[in-house]
């Protein structure tokens, strides 16, 4: 699931760095952001029904496989084995990402859009959600780092503290978390975050 969520960040980014030539006013709207978020979560959730469907097709043409399947077992047990399989971490990093999509719409409107272009809250859920879990944890760390680094080098180099965008971070820091947290994945403490 890992190497679709790197593909469809990946195909999101380029869809994002290509738009800057054209529809500039169209790439950073809510629409754009908001498009973006439900492809990616329809990529993600397509991609494990496809898996899900292929499990069930490999059980069921395998007699050791059939005794998991009715009438057997309850098809209770086949949905359980797939929703904790493909579908429960991008379940949680979903909920986490709607998450942090809502609160930066809320907060960048209750202070008078000072911190967010209209499309940033969407590709912060995006990356958020793309992450997987616990790949959200280590998203965070990454774009808290880089946004600090970011704005205290741009302060450094102009001397002035104007709001920067980042717009352009999102997505690169969430492409940079998922292809780390493939090799990360092996350490103890991020196994005990996993389902």
């Amino acid at each position: 699931m890992a190497v679709v969520a790197l593909i469809v960040t990946g195909v999101i980014l380029l869809a994002q760095l290509l738009s800057t030539k054209t529809h500039s006013g169209i790439r950073r709207s809510g629409f754009f952001g908001g498009l973006i978020f439900l492809a990616a979560a329809a990529a993600v959730f397509g991609y494990a029904g496809y898996l899900s469907w292929q499990q069930y097709q490999t059980w069921q043409s395998s007699e050791l496989g059939k005794l998991f399947l009715p009438p057997h077992q309850s098809f209770g047990y086949f949905i359980f084995y797939v929703r904790t399989r493909f579908f429960i971490s991008y379940l949680l990093s979903l909920a986490v990402g709607l998450a942090g999509l809502l609160t930066a719409q809320f907060l960048n409107k209750r202070y008078q859009e000072r911190f967010f272009e209209t499309a940033e809250p969407y590709l912060l859920g995006t990356a958020l959600f793309l992450s997987g879990h616990p790949g959200w944890i280590l998203y965070a760390v990454i774009a808290g780092f880089l946004s600090v680094l970011v704005s205290s080098f741009h302060f450094w180099r102009v001397r002035e503290t104007r709001r920067l965008s980042f717009y352009y971070l999102w997505l690169p820091a969430a492409l940079f978390t998922i292809m780390i947290s493939m090799w990360l994945s092996a350490l103890p403490w991020l196994q005990t975050l996993k389902f």
